[in-house]
């Protein structure tokens, strides 16, 4: 039986509770009761408070970086890592626009003395791709008109007791086109795991971030971004952290494309995996924090473009959550 106040902490009577009858701290009578209160209470998540953080997805690579000229499957295509504007050249026909949204952060753990709280993992870039034929581009005069570019930011990770920043937007032309960044991971309590995020918006939505779980299994995988038709996909999610017992493991973060997220459990394998330079979709999320055979470690970034970070490992000792990547665009332009 839990408090009246349903926070979840066990009542004088719970014969299984802390401060019950014959909990171990019933020595202490009233007094452990309001002690394990007033650790817990501390340990109670405003979601409010976290809204801002996890669905800010408003920032973008203002570092004027150079438009690289990189080959990919679909053609020659003019590659955006930052702000920056575009204009057609003379004679375009159509343009192929690939989007890729920023992905979020995977949210810290909870420290506790009693129990800790796994974040979850952050959500995926979404992608959006598209045939825009040249009569629908904007013009000046008779000239195309230059179209702004802007380059979603990945999500900063959410350190200990923190919930991961979102990812930015990924949008060309005011408005024409977006694909989302997605929700940043959410901190938890030992009796509620942080709920992962929700992955960006696009036609291939980004992978969800994984929650986090306690004493019952390894946190929850991060969710895929494929299409099952041909090769596009955003950034996968943040794999879900657990907490510190039994030997548990964080969840594996998710493909974005064809690039597999990372594997908790070991600071080789936990960040996300990153598609060729050939391969136009989003990137693998990062795995969750965990703690196993006397080892414990933060949660795996997202890796470039658009993948996740993970959620971190909640218990005494907790850790950070994982990164999310920036954003990226390509343009193919279509000649006569």
């Amino acid at each position: 039986m839990t408090s009246p106040d349903g926070a979840g902490i066990p009542d004088k009577g719970d014969v299984g509770g802390w401060s019950g009858d014959y909990g171990p701290l019933s020595i202490l009578g009233e007094f452990g009761q309001a002690l394990v209160q007033g650790i817990t209470a501390g340990l109670q998540v405003d979601l409010a408070a976290q809204q801002a953080t996890v669905n800010d997805h408003s920032q973008s690579i203002t570092e004027l970086r150079a438009v690289l000229n990189q080959l990919i499957l679909q053609g020659n295509a003019l590659v955006f890592t930052s702000n920056n504007t575009y204009t057609p050249s003379a004679g375009v026909l159509s343009v192929d626009v690939i989007l890729i949204g920023g992905g979020a952060g995977g949210a810290g753990g909870t420290a506790s003395a009693v129990n800790g709280g796994p974040g979850g993992g952050g959500g995926g870039g979404g992608e959006v791709h598209v045939n825009i034929p040249a009569t629908l581009l904007p013009k000046d005069g008779e000239d195309f008109a230059s179209i702004e570019i802007t380059i979603g930011a990945g999500g900063a990770r959410g350190t200990v007791g923190n919930p991961g920043t979102g990812g930015g937007d990924t949008v060309f032309g005011a408005g024409l086109l977006t694909a989302g960044g997605g929700q940043g991971g959410m901190t938890g309590t030992g009796t509620a795991p942080g709920v992962g995020g929700v992955g960006g918006a696009g036609m291939i939505p980004g992978g969800a971030g994984g929650s986090g779980r306690v004493s019952s299994g390894n946190g929850w995988p991060g969710g895929n971004s494929t299409s099952a038709y041909d090769l596009h996909g955003g950034g996968g999610g943040g794999g879900g952290g657990t907490d510190g017992g039994g030997g548990r493991i964080g969840g594996p973060g998710g493909i974005g494309g064809i690039s597999a997220g990372g594997t908790s459990g070991n600071t080789t394998t936990r960040d996300g995996h990153p598609p060729s330079s050939i391969v136009a979709t989003g990137a693998g999320g990062g795995a969750g924090g965990w703690s196993a055979y006397g080892l414990m470690g933060d949660a795996g970034n997202g890796a470039f473009p658009g993948g996740a970070g993970g959620g971190g490992r909640g218990a005494a000792s907790a850790t950070n959550g994982g990164a999310g990547a920036a954003a990226i665009m390509f343009i193919i332009e279509h000649l006569a």
